[in-house]
């Protein structure tokens, strides 16, 4: 009956009193759906925005948030890569500015240079590849490992034999980061190197990220010198520290050598094997009949005898004279470009838009090439991080273990055994009237006193004396009887009408039918509220999943995902929440109607 009467309801005071109430009911509700919100959004969170807790994440309305967000996700994270590359002295990428204004024809001759020089795959770096740390996966990681996934036609011990490498599973095949401006970073003649190669010349330019040799030596006179400015690095100098940058530091890839200096390569040769030439055949693996016939390294990349030998020639500078080496690098080859196109600077200042003093001061426009592309592709980018994170669960999930059949295996037979077990415990109870059945129904009551933790210790040494560790049985057992169930289940088979099982006797009826075509058809209602139950605790059990199932092909979902967190960033641990919630939310959606009514349990008599 409703404590106010249709007729008062229309009062000043019960309007007021129904506005209380639903006003405590939306605020209540707030708090509950406000930290879900929070949660939901920081799902689509990187190290960029881990920390903004918006409602909204802000590269969904702000063009130069999601730049920022791209930049993070383009250079992997490394800070220091977008430093050296663009010479933006940040502090970090949150105080990334978009680039100045510039004329359409900056990005034309970019690209156009781009498609006609043939620039080798050691002077870009591989954007959207692995993150500084690792907890994120990105698009062109993933295309990797698809790539291979499909060059091996999904066959994982394939891949094992052919590159010679040893993976768990096909979740953990990455590439290595590249530090191509790293002098001690070589290539091996690893298989998986020479696929991982073919797979950066399949790159669109947008995925590519042009290493800056003038950015790593102004990088590398500050770090020495200590010199607040730097002039830019030309093909060739005089001074003193392009000179020790070049010898010590610079990769040899961009090094070139006038092939006047020949016989001072042959003189070093020699002077290293001691004029034995069988030695260095024997290194090398080839059969030179003299020393001039040794040329100077083209692939100055790969690890080699050769690529060492080179190294410790133009590291001494008493094997060759500053005057016989140049550079190749990217930029100079972008200046060279534009200077031929342009003549002259101040063509090339008109053109682009731009204030050129030299032509030797004209950087390659990487950020204004990414932010055009940003503007042009703000939704793709955003559905991108929309589902990064979520895709990075995903694939953990289906690639990694078998999580998800252990689970659904896990949940099904829970629900059979807990609409099994309990029921037929609950109608014995019910039907027959046993001397200790207050005792019993104590004693049912009394297990509701106790959480689950109390008994995991006892449960663990009973079920590993008994053989069943790392088993299904080990999962089931434990909760295959449940006191609040029965109870739940007995008071609501007391409701039923007697009348209709005596009527069944009168047809015939044994106890078996009585109890599965009456019992079990009107109880649906609890029924389904016992089987959610069921469902629930199966589903979301983590701490009795990862004690008796130690045997990562036993784990279920919940542990699986407890495992992804432990390396992952933010948004990945809020991702996998999410997923982690859908099924529960589905079941509820789907069976809403029938758990309400079962819900309201008729009163014992």
């Amino acid at each position: 009956m409703s404590l106010i009467l249709k007729t008062e309801r229309r009062t000043l005071k019960s309007i007021l009193i129904y506005t209380f109430l639903y006003l405590i009911l939306s605020v209540g509700a707030l708090t509950m759906i406000y930290p879900f919100i929070l949660m939901v959004s920081g799902s689509f969170s990187s190290k960029i925005d881990s920390n903004e807790f918006r409602l909204i994440p802000s590269f969904l309305t702000d063009t130069s948030a999601l730049y920022r967000k791209h930049i993070e996700s383009k250079y992997n994270e490394n800070l220091q890569d977008y430093i050296t590359v663009t010479d933006d002295q940040v502090l970090n990428f949150t105080s990334i500015k978009t680039p100045s204004e510039y004329k359409p024809a900056l990005l034309n001759d970019w690209v156009d240079f781009e498609e006609k020089a043939n620039l080798s795959e050691g002077w870009y770096l591989t954007a959207l590849g692995p993150t500084r740390d690792g907890k994120i996966i990105q698009e062109n990681e993933r295309l990797f490992r698809e790539y291979i996934m499909d060059f091996c036609d999904y066959d994982l011990n394939f891949y094992r034999e052919y590159f010679d490498e040893s993976i768990e599973n096909w979740f953990f095949l990455k590439f290595q980061a590249e530090r191509l401006t790293d002098r001690k970073y070589q290539l091996s003649n690893l298989k998986i190197i020479d696929a991982f190669y073919q797979f950066k010349k399949q790159l669109p330019i947008t995925d590519k990220i042009y290493i800056s040799c003038e950015g790593e030596y102004k990088r590398f006179v500050k770090l020495k010198f200590g010199e607040k400015e730097v002039s830019e690095l030309s093909p060739k100098s005089t001074s003193k520290s392009w000179e020790n940058f070049v010898r010590t530091s610079l990769h040899p890839q961009f090094i070139q050598i006038d092939e006047s200096a020949k016989n001072l390569w042959i003189a070093h040769l020699k002077s290293e094997y001691n004029d034995n030439l069988s030695s260095l055949n024997k290194l090398y693996n080839t059969s030179y009949s003299g020393f001039e016939e040794v040329p100077f390294p083209e692939d100055k990349i790969r690890s080699s005898v050769l690529l060492k030998d080179f190294l410790l020639f133009i590291s001494d500078e008493n094997n060759i004279d500053l005057k016989y080496i140049t550079l190749d690098t990217p930029e100079i080859r972008w200046r060279q470009y534009i200077k031929d196109k342009y003549i002259t600077i101040d063509k090339a200042s008109f053109a682009h838009g731009r204030n050129y003093n030299t032509f030797d001061s004209i950087k390659m426009p990487q950020s204004e090439f990414d932010w055009d592309y940003v503007q042009k592709n703000k939704n793709n980018l955003r559905k991108r991080y929309l589902f990064r994170n979520y895709q990075m669960v995903l694939d953990y999930i289906l690639l990694y273990g078998k999580g998800m059949s252990n689970t659904v295996i896990y949940c099904v037979l829970s629900i059979l055994l807990a609409l099994l077990v309990n029921p037929l415990a609950a109608y014995a109870l019910s039907r027959y009237n046993l001397p200790s059945q207050y005792k019993i129904l104590l004693f049912l009551i009394a297990t509701m006193a106790f959480p689950a933790v109390v008994t995991m210790i006892p449960n663990f040494l009973l079920l590993r004396d008994l053989g069943l560790l790392n088993t299904f049985a080990a999962l089931l057992l434990p909760g295959m009887a449940n006191g609040y169930s029965i109870f739940l289940l007995k008071g609501f088979f007391d409701s039923l009408p007697r009348e209709l099982y005596e009527a069944a006797e009168i047809d015939g009826a044994n106890e078996w039918i009585k109890f599965w075509i009456i019992t079990m058809n009107l109880s649906k209602p609890i029924l389904a509220v016992i089987a959610l139950g069921a469902f629930n605790a199966a589903y979301s059990n983590f701490m009795y999943a990862f004690i008796l199932c130690q045997d990562r092909e036993m784990w279920t979902l919940m542990v699986w995902l407890y495992q992804l967190q432990q390396f992952s960033g933010q948004g990945v641990v809020f991702a996998s929440l999410i997923i982690a919630a859908i099924p529960t939310l589905l079941v509820f959606i789907c069976f809403q109607n029938v758990i309400l009514r079962g819900i309201v349990v008729p009163t014992e008599k």
